[in-house]
């Protein structure tokens, strides 16, 4: 094995996401980040 290599194997702890789910989940997690539950417009793109 390189001294590079990372073998991880504490995924009970954390898992890492596949790139394609990381793509999809952007746009919420950098532009609709506000509060679902809220009434105002861009809680309401939250929600959607």
């Amino acid at each position: 094995m390189a001294d590079d290599e990372l073998i991880y194997l504490d995924n009970n702890a954390t898992t890492q996401l596949d790139p394609v789910v990381v793509e999809e989940m952007l746009p919420f997690l950098t532009s609709y980040y506000g509060n679902p539950s809220s009434g105002y417009g861009f809680a309401a793109k939250a929600r959607k």
